[in-house]
């Protein structure tokens, strides 16, 4: 069976990084491109931002900061916003239509940080109400309370295996893309990881051959490590991994209910920013006076 791609949004063809450059040889275009990395911080972006003639704007599907840096190099007229991640001095942006989220790991960490709240779990309580409301399951009803039981019992537990696995993506990002960081045999985590003291946050994402270079890692810029916060994506496996243990329907729903995950935990994400932070990052390229 062929699969249809997913569709082109206008917005998304009108930047398109190859049409922009066609229209640029023509005449300077009406709007400012911004790139940005997901749809979160497309949609913050767009909510929290006033200035007129921005238009913000995914890099492409399965693309990222790399592609983001490589695109603003080459396209005169566009600008970036990108994720710290493992980059914590941003070297990696350089130029003035560039600009990261340092000294946080990404927009969350930056939101968060900047006046929003920093209780993850708090936080994973609101996502587990919202998704088994939306999901319409009596079962996933029935079960609500228990889940959110074993959130609030097991709450360092669970903000304790967000935090490893957000150090363990940016040493990831840190090797780059080498054999070393191949999937580890062990394979995926699970509930237990979270709430057992003998768990593994990390088996899925670090493997025996990469544990010492991973644990200097950590030595070595635990302070910056400290100050870049979680990853959202870790929240979203840890949640993700409560609906698998409890919710027996899982499997049958779990495209679903991960998309469901990521749209309440983008949408609460949202609702702690403000147009202070976002003018922020738009000052710093230039874009705004302050």
């Amino acid at each position: 069976m062929r699969l249809v791609p997913e569709p082109t949004t206008l917005v998304d063809a009108v930047a398109d990084p190859k049409r922009r450059e066609a229209e640029t040889a023509i005449r300077q275009p009406e709007d400012t491109i911004v790139y940005v990395e997901g749809g979160l911080d497309r949609a913050f972006f767009r909510k929290h931002t006033s200035a007129p003639n921005l238009t913000f704007t995914k890099i492409g599907k399965k693309k990222g900061k790399l592609e983001i840096l490589s695109t603003v190099s080459k396209a005169e007229y566009s600008y970036g916003i990108v994720d710290m991640d493992y980059d914590f001095d941003s070297t990696m942006v350089v130029g003035p239509r560039l600009v990261d989220t340092s000294q946080q790991c990404c927009l969350y960490s930056y939101v968060t940080l900047h006046g929003g709240s920093a209780e993850i779990t708090d936080l994973a309580i609101k996502v587990v109400q919202d998704v088994c409301q939306r999901q319409r399951d009596p079962m996933l009803n029935m079960i609500r309370n228990q889940m959110i039981d074993r959130l609030r019992f097991n709450r360092p537990q669970f903000e304790n295996f967000v935090a490893e696995r957000t150090k363990a993506k940016l040493y990831r990002g840190h090797l780059g893309k080498t054999p070393e960081t191949r999937a580890p045999a062990e394979g995926e985590c699970n509930w237990s990881d979270v709430e057992s003291s003998n768990g593994n946050p990390v088996r899925d994402l670090i493997t025996d051959a990469m544990s010492q270079g991973y644990e200097l890692f950590k030595q070595e810029y635990s302070k910056k490590i400290s100050a870049a916060g979680v990853n959202d994506h870790a929240i979203s496996d840890a949640i993700i991994l409560l609906f698998k243990d409890q919710y027996p329907g899982f499997q049958d729903r779990e495209s679903k209910i991960k998309n469901e995950i990521d749209r309440e935990l983008n949408r609460l994400t949202i609702g702690m920013g403000n147009s202070d932070m976002a003018n922020y990052f738009l000052s710093e390229l230039g874009l705004i006076v302050d």
